[in-house]
């Protein structure tokens, strides 16, 4: 009866053994992924910064100005360009007569329609 008892906790011991070391194995192998994580996430923080400091360098108003001037050739806004909203009427075009409005070139499309109405 002993030596049954002997053989049964031996395998006992054995079957621990192999799961306590399957488990630390798993364990291991889980932590390498997290700090592999980790340190890919310090990567990313890091690019991060780097693009945010790319990014204030490219959008710094006085490359603008200048990327501005040489590009689309606009100027500075004078004080002249500026009206009172009393001397609107005399700044904008001459409305055109109703006559030019009236004289509309054929439309075929609207002529059917206007006939089978």
């Amino acid at each position: 009866m002993h030596k049954v008892l002997n053989v049964v906790l031996v395998l006992a011991v054995l079957v621990s053994a192999f799961l306590l070391y399957s488990l630390e194995h798993s364990t291991r192998g889980l932590e390498r992924q997290i700090a592999e994580l980790r340190s890919d996430m310090t990567d990313e923080r890091e690019t991060m910064k780097l693009l945010q400091a790319e990014w204030s360098s490219l959008t710094r108003p006085e490359r603008l100005q200048k990327l501005a001037a040489d590009n689309l050739k606009l100027q500075p806004i004078k004080a002249s360009q500026f009206a009172a909203q009393s001397e609107l009427g005399a700044r904008l075009p001459e409305r055109v007569s109703d006559v030019a409005t009236e004289a509309k070139p054929a439309d075929p499309i609207n002529d059917i329609l206007q006939k089978m109405q």
